[in-house]
């Protein structure tokens, strides 16, 4: 197993001088992937490779505890530095009105993320396997996906490596063994309570006993063969997006009409990819809405109300409205964006208040001004205003506006405005701070949790003066 995955693997996944955090739940597949990759880092010390594990506790089962434990000691061992992060899944999953499983897995990779931050990882390494992909294939067969979704779990995402996904949970014991390596079983995973449980218990040996004994090989073969499919899909999706395209508007997403001449598996995904712009919703449209819109076949004059999106047809083109930002439109208090400088105060239109970008001399300069009240101050780390491609500017909200909030990873700004309980026609007249759509302040509210200044790292203060607006 070590063998194909050092000679084969691990090189492709990994590129050299890599920084890897490692998830490391104490399980079997964890403490195996830990192990092979401590290994693959020693074999070779020109590769530069460095490692970080991350744990997570629960707080649901009593055998947290130990396994906890057993990370540590293993990281002590290795001599690798460990990362562990406690929270309560249950309580958490209620407050976001998610099933347990789907609100740990979110309260995880929201903890993955600061950590690659702050520990400057380039790659998150997690133990997902054969019998994982099969499952989780089947679950998206189980429920009518397209090619995206039977493509199943890629080997490398983004930023995410899942190196054992070729290899079996027996390849897996079989190799805790050969290394007497200790690991905790969870027995919760045992339990046919959720559907992926009742999958991986009952499903996938009831076909394996009576249709296919290689069951997981065939469905992780077939993961492999639609995952070609899908890439070149997408790339030529994107190819006719650049063609097909309408200049966007503050509160749409327009395709020209010819858009409706390209196969269905083209067609189909540039109107998910148009609503998706306009709703912030990852998972896009669903099978039914998107039939829906090309059974229209482009005609203008079509129209549709869809759950948060409004579609229409017209001479020029098909267009996805937010219904939100549609309703709201007539009482917009807009204005562009004020590239916030070093050193200079900017008016903002409409609200009796000036926004500045201040180093600490200056900062205390106006502090101690008589005719200046600061009405609010965040800080930013002031390396980074030279480390990204966008401008620092000040402006009312945009589509695709988004925070990363410590503890929780991103919100859309609507998500944000509707906890605060901020009303549809006040959200936008919210001047925000913001790189791109990123959102990094909203006065009176939040601040982002990225950009916030590392001990000792020259500081800048952004401040608003002399404000007298509410919201």
């Amino acid at each position: 197993m070590f063998e194909k995955l050092r000679t084969y693997i691990l090189p492709e996944l990994i590129p050299r001088d890599s920084r890897i955090l490692v998830a490391v739940s104490g399980g079997p597949d964890s403490m195996a992937l830990g192990h092979i990759l401590w290994r693959y880092m020693h074999e070779d010390s020109t590769r530069g490779i460095s490692l970080v594990i991350t744990h997570v506790h629960h707080g649901v089962r009593k055998e947290s505890d130990q396994e906890l434990e057993l990370v540590q000691q293993m990281a002590d061992l290795w001599e690798i530095p460990c990362l562990t992060h406690r929270f309560d899944s249950k309580g958490y999953a209620h407050d976001m009105g998610q099933s347990f499983q789907e609100a740990a897995r979110e309260w995880r990779y929201a903890r993955w993320q600061e950590d690659m931050r702050k520990e400057e990882c380039t790659l998150l390494a997690t133990a997902h396997h054969l019998g994982d992909q099969a499952e989780t294939i089947l679950y998206r067969i189980l429920r009518g996906s397209g090619t995206a979704g039977l493509a199943g779990i890629y080997p490398s995402k983004d930023s995410i490596i899942r190196p054992l996904l070729t290899f079996t949970k027996e390849d897996i014991f079989r190799y805790c063994e050969l290394e007497k390596l200790p690991y905790a079983i969870d027995q919760s995973n045992h339990q046919p309570v959720y559907v992926r449980n009742r999958i991986r218990l009952e499903l996938i040996p009831s076909l394996e006993r009576d249709y296919n004994p290689r069951l997981k090989e065939a469905l992780g073969r077939m993961g492999e063969l639609l995952r070609w499919d899908q890439d070149y899909l997408v790339q030529q999706m994107k190819k006719a997006w650049d063609l097909y395209a309408l200049k966007s508007q503050t509160d749409a997403v327009g395709l020209r009409l010819e858009a409706f001449k390209e196969p269905e598996a083209i067609l189909s995904r540039l109107l998910r990819q148009a609503a998706m712009l306009v709703s912030q919703e990852p998972r896009g449209l669903s099978y039914t809405y998107v039939a829906k819109i090309m059974s229209s076949r482009g005609k203008p004059g079509w129209s549709q109300e869809l759950p948060g999106l409004t579609v229409k047809i017209s001479e020029e083109g098909i267009w996805f409205y937010n219904k939100a930002q549609a309703i709201e439109k007539e009482s917009i208090l807009s204005f562009s964006d004020i590239p916030l400088q070093l050193g200079t105060r900017f008016e903002i239109p409409g609200y009796g208040a000036e926004i500045a970008l201040l180093t600490e001399e200056e900062f205390m300069l106006v502090k101690e001004t008589p005719q200046d009240v600061l009405s609010e101050i965040v800080i930013f780390d002031k390396e980074l205003l030279t480390q990204t491609r966008d401008r620092l500017v000040c402006r009312t909200r945009q589509q695709g506006d988004k925070m990363w909030l410590p503890g929780v990873g991103h919100k859309s700004l609507k998500k944000i405005f509707q906890e605060a309980k901020i009303n549809s026609s006040a959200r936008n007249n919210v001047p925000l701070v913001a790189v791109g759509n990123e959102v990094l302040w909203i006065p009176n509210l939040r601040q982002s949790g990225l950009w916030r200044p590392k001990k000792n790292a020259p500081k800048v203060y952004c401040v608003m003066i002399a404000t007298n607006w509410e919201f």
